[in-house]
């Protein structure tokens, strides 16, 4: 573990230095468990990124870009009543552990100035954040624990905030550090991450090795690597990246930062987009497979009924039965026995024995006029539940290769086509977020990975005389090449190539891709999703390569 109490300590004070005094201008809640604090100090803007999430909870400045959502969850919306036009009067760790506490003064609704305590508790699975009043009476937190649930701590409004209670010696506690390695002649790694508060296996095994290369006591060399100056430091071994505030590893590729935020926004700047983007596309996936499962059986029903309802002629035939047999029913009888010629057999036709024949002919008349009238109904349904399903379908293969930007316009269109329940914001004419390649001949092939980017290449940004790629019979992309000439065999390739990877055939080989003019393709109207007919096209069957892809110059 990089990021002990050690580490945070240093962090605490850096982040100290460029944000005291501070103003929080505002506040994002840029995927489920990551925040971001757009700060004014020292007549510079900061960024302070705070993510809780379950493998790398973490806190520090950062110079990245990111997308941000425009609908606030409920606890950003808390977050920014109590936080924001706030100044951040200190930050500091607490209990050697691994908690920065953020002090803010902010005005309440009534004007008055009060003291806010910010918590941010960066342990593994139990991360929280927690805003408290001077008091330490917990106003809201992110996660909330019960007394019920087991834990040592509780996490609800209104109650005390504690610090955790580990039974470990405090680092800044030196006469009980210095008896503690005293009177423990043999230390091991372990006996020290157990025993002192905020050490962690990398600085422990760092320690014991140097025990045996240095002179100095034991005390000596703890204290020494306890304030050693910061030196920010990455090391890459065997693909996987360690990092400390000064430089423990005896070997490996080493990287130097000038400073903790500089090193924790180089080391987790992808990873955590990955992770916000997973946390955003499995919220999305997993809505749209609800939809797609429930059409599913709603498309078994209805095919059931459809079915049921084309037996219709046998419902007339019992009436005609009944009319042609009256004099054959007697009253109180529940079934007439006649032959049918129509069917050439013998039927058992059930009456209401509470009816007259003729009554129960009328009967049958009116269910075979109702199924009649429910054949045309029925099919109108299942042809508008085939097309939901297709566009379910075509959605969760969108999702596969969507980057958080995709996402959040894939969630804009849920919305407006109702399937979510958040009203859409008011709509703003940009482009949508597309990717543009060239190929080995510098042209322009454009690749849309949602409705939204699909619907806007197509029949907005395409000239009538480009070409437009999609796989035959398969969800997936639409793409644009951006000639209106004929097309080299290279350009026809790696167009080919990009649609056949994006879209639901990528993990396959041989897949047929249509391509066409623009202007022979046609919006099918009434339906949401980007679906299409067109003619005139050729087909080209390819093996997606993502190797090719990669080679390909991406455009910004």
């Amino acid at each position: 573990m990089s990021m002990d109490g050690r580490f945070i300590f240093h962090l605490a004070k850096e982040m100290n230095v460029f944000l005291r005094s501070g103003r929080i201008n505002k506040l994002y809640q840029l995927s489920k468990t990551d925040f971001l604090f757009l700060i004014y100090a020292n007549s510079e803007n900061f960024q302070l990124y705070l993510s809780l999430s379950l493998q790398n909870p973490r806190l520090h400045l950062s110079r990245k870009v990111y997308d941000k959502p425009a609908s606030p969850t409920g606890f950003c919306m808390f977050l920014r009543k109590y936080l924001e036009g706030g100044f951040i009067s200190d930050i500091v760790t607490v209990n050697d552990d691994r908690i920065i506490k953020i002090v803010i003064e902010n005005n309440n609704d009534f004007g008055e100035k009060m003291t806010y305590y910010v918590f941010a508790e960066l342990m593994g699975k139990y991360a929280n954040l927690i805003i408290t009043d001077k008091d330490w009476l917990i106003i809201d937190c992110f996660k909330h624990v019960s007394p019920f649930e087991g834990q040592q701590r509780s996490f609800l409004r209104g109650i005390k905030y504690e610090l955790p209670i580990d039974g470990k010696i405090a680092p800044s506690d030196v006469f009980a550090v210095q008896t503690f390695l005293e009177t423990n002649s043999e230390i091991t790694a372990k006996m020290l991450v157990d025993g002192i508060r905020g050490i962690s296996p990398l600085f422990a095994t760092s320690f014991i090795s140097s025990m045996f290369n240095q002179k100095i006591s034991k005390y000596d060399l703890f204290f020494q690597m306890l304030f050693h100056p910061v030196e920010p430091t990455a090391v890459t071994i065997d693909d996987k990246t360690k990092y400390y505030y000064f430089d423990v590893f005896p070997s490996g590729i080493k990287k130097t930062y000038q400073s903790l935020s500089h090193l924790l926004d180089d080391v987790f700047f992808e990873s955590g987009q990955l992770e916000r983007t997973k946390q955003v596309s499995k919220y999305i996936y997993q809505l749209i497979k609800r939809d797609y499962d429930r059409n599913k059986d709603k498309l078994e029903k209805l095919t059931e009924d459809l079915n049921e309802a084309k037996n219709a002629d046998i419902l007339r035939m019992y009436g005609d039965l009944i009319r042609q047999y009256p004099d054959q029913i007697k009253k109180g009888d529940d079934q007439l026995n006649a032959f049918c010629y129509e069917l050439n057999k013998d039927v058992t036709i059930p009456l209401d024995r509470l009816l007259t024949p003729n009554q129960n002919a009328i009967a049958y008349y009116k269910k075979y006029k109702k199924n009649r009238q429910a054949i045309t109904h029925l099919s109108t349904q299942i042809a508008l539940t085939n097309h939901e399903i297709a566009y379910f379908d075509l959605l969760m293969t969108q999702i596969e290769t969507a980057s958080l930007f995709d996402l959040l316009e894939i969630t804009e269109e849920l919305k407006i086509n109702h399937y979510l329940p958040a009203k859409p914001k008011k709509a703003i004419n940009k482009r949508p977020n597309y990717d543009i390649y060239l190929d080995s001949e510098t042209i322009e092939i454009i690749v849309g990975k949602n409705n939204m980017q699909n619907d806007f290449i197509t029949h907005v940004l395409g000239k009538a005389n480009e070409w437009w790629f999609h796989t035959k019979d398969i969800p997936g992309s639409h793409v644009l090449v951006r000639s209106e000439g004929d097309l080299s065999e290279a350009t026809i390739r790696a167009a080919a190539n990009l649609a056949s990877y994006h879209s639901q055939a990528k993990m396959s080989s041989s897949v047929p891709v249509d391509y066409t003019l623009i202007k022979y393709v046609k919006k099918i109207p009434g339906f949401p999703g980007s679906f299409v007919t067109y003619t005139h096209q050729k087909t080209i069957f390819i093996d997606p390569n993502l190797a090719l892809i990669e080679q390909m110059i991406k455009k910004k």
